[in-house]
């Protein structure tokens, strides 16, 4: 009688997953993905705390430049476990498919790097939300930046197999670094194919496809590296492979094409009564600051021939009758929530409200000097005595003698000072 040998059945990757997903070098990376991600948000609260964009625009940096080369670095050294203990034997004599080994030792490791990606997206938006005055982060750019992690995960765990170098880890990661940052200086569209790419969102949303054409890079190319390595059949790396393949140049030939207007960048919302100060749709809920800001300014100017009207957060302005605001970003005039530098922000409207492009004149004329002098004096007087000294102008005797005017004599002169406040002409500009 013939005995024949019974197949050995393939174990189930469930216990192993779990194994690795408790016990393994996954935990540790995302822990550090999270504690890089929050050191680098925390360590510049000031410049996006209260700012969805800015919040986002920073996390999306530090999600690609530096945890990126830090998680492409653990999974390789996760993919040459084997080498190192020289184990590579003992696994080809059990049931286990090789694929299924390999997907047990990356995935967990992926999902960590997400997830430590997932509570540093948490913890900005949390410490954001407070001061800003609506909306969240884009879904479109998280989707990217959780699907870049995990791609660079599958990368490097397929460089890890591939080499038995010890030092790859580190080289990896120092290439990874230089590969994803030098495309940022690139004129070409082709630097949209870098997931570390700098997005231009102040004023532009991603288009639909955005998401779906990136994560089809990113992921396409990784599955194709891990699938020629690991499955029986390597022709099906050719399947994400050709996706790849597919968006690239769609992503190419598009360039900036893949983000639209964003309406409430574009809109301008406006305060009531005159003068109206307008900002952008997106920085509504700080027109009252804003308005605190200036008031000492338009209530100068109240009942003046020629004062502006309207003052906007707007290049060029478009009426004659309107003038320039600057925008208050967050870093400088904004910080969670609360506008500073008053003084020098007002100073700022005053100067642009007196600005005269005089650049082909002769510098150094007396006649010249006489209208700066007296542009410096009105705007000193605009701000008042207090945002004058902060800001550092000069008690002039153009200045004593438009303070020491009385207020009909005083609002007429400037009637006839705001008629000239583009003009070039010395001999238009009234004399102080």
């Amino acid at each position: 009688m013939t005995l024949t040998g019974t197949p050995a059945r393939r174990k189930a990757p469930g216990p192993a997953l779990r194994a690795e997903a408790r016990r393994g070098i996954g935990p540790w990376t995302g822990l550090s993905t999270a504690l890089t991600l929050g050191v680098t948000m925390a360590g510049k609260a000031y410049q996006w705390q209260g700012d969805w964009i800015e919040t986002q625009r920073l996390l999306h940096t530090g999600a690609t430049l530096l945890t990126g080369p830090l998680v492409a670095a653990a999974a390789c050294w996760q993919g040459a476990r084997d080498h190192r203990r020289a184990t590579d034997e003992l696994w080809r004599s059990t049931p286990r498919a090789r694929w299924q080994r390999m997907a047990v030792a990356v995935l967990p490791l992926a999902l960590w790097a997400v997830a430590g990606y997932v509570v540093a997206l948490a913890g900005s938006s949390a410490a954001t939300w407070p001061y800003a005055g609506g909306g969240g982060p884009l879904l479109s750019l998280v989707v990217v930046d959780a699907a870049f992690l995990a791609a660079v995960a599958l990368l490097g765990f397929t460089v890890g197999v591939l080499c038995r170098w010890r030092l790859a880890a580190p080289v990896l990661a120092a290439l990874m670094y230089l590969v994803l940052g030098v495309p940022n200086y690139l004129e070409s569209s082709t630097q949209y194919l870098d997931p570390a790419v700098q997005y231009a969102l102040w004023d532009q949303l991603p288009v639909w496809w955005f998401a779906p054409a990136m994560v089809a890079w990113t992921c396409g190319l990784a599955a194709a590296a891990l699938t020629a390595v690991a499955a029986r059949r390597r022709l099906a790396a050719l399947v994400p492979l050709a996706v790849a393949a597919a968006v690239a140049p769609l992503i190419v030939s598009t360039g900036d094409g893949m983000f639209r207007d964003d309406p409430a960048a574009h809109h301008l919302a406006c305060t009531e009564g005159s003068p109206q100060i307008c900002l952008s749709g997106r920085q509504e809920h700080l027109l009252p600051q804003v308005t605190e800001a200036l008031s000492g300014l338009t209530g100068r100017l109240e009942g003046v021939p020629g004062a502006p009207k309207r003052y906007v957060d707007r290049e060029p302005v478009q009426h004659p009758d309107e003038s320039w605001v600057p925008t208050p970003n967050v870093g400088w005039y904004l910080l969670r929530g609360r506008l500073q530098h008053r003084e020098h922000f007002a100073w700022q409207v005053a100067m642009r409200l007196l600005d005269r492009d005089c650049s082909g004149r002769a510098a150094g004329s007396k006649s010249l000097d006489r209208v700066i002098e007296t542009d410096s004096a009105v705007a000193g007087w605009l701000i008042g005595p207090h945002a004058a000294q902060e800001t550092y102008v000069s008690d002039s005797p153009e200045l004593r003698r438009l303070e020491a005017m009385p207020d009909a004599e005083r609002r007429a002169w400037l009637g006839r000072y705001m008629a000239a406040r583009n003009s070039c002409d010395p001999s238009e500009v009234p004399v102080l």
